[in-house]
């Protein structure tokens, strides 16, 4: 549940960010601009130190080391909101399949058929390519 509530929160934020810059832009003009060139500009300095060396190696490696774990722990975060997402769309996808009458409707597409709420088991086929469920 932690993974959806963080997925919505990121999205709702990543929409206001766009609106937002979509509505300086039709004003022409940055809010709080010389706040933001200020941090743009110690971005800028602390990427440079960590860049050229001016920074001591010892605190670099920390500062590397705690950036890839973090970026680790964001990647199974992300794989983990996909993964809780995927599955209730995969049964609403199955029920809806299953409920919609046939009458004047088009024969439903051999990759929707495929669509099952639980993956069957598989074993390889017998050479004509396709797999038999067990």
């Amino acid at each position: 549940m932690f993974a959806l509530y963080s997925f919505v929160v990121a999205l709702i934020l990543l929409s206001a960010f766009v609106i937002f810059r979509m509505w300086e832009e039709k004003r022409g003009i940055r809010m709080w601009a010389r706040a933001r060139e200020g941090v743009d500009m110690q971005v800028v300095e602390v990427y440079r130190s960590a860049i050229t060396g001016s920074i001591p190696q010892k605190y670099r490696i920390q500062f590397f080391a705690f950036l890839r774990n973090a970026i680790h722990e964001l990647v199974l975060l992300l794989v983990a909101t996909l993964r809780a997402v995927e599955r209730p769309l995969t049964r609403i996808s199955y029920r809806m399949r299953m409920s919609a009458s046939n009458t004047n409707k088009k024969e439903v597409s051999p990759f929707l058929q495929t669509i099952v709420p639980e993956k069957p088991d598989t074993v390889p086929g017998d050479g004509t390519g396709q797999e038999k469920s067990v």
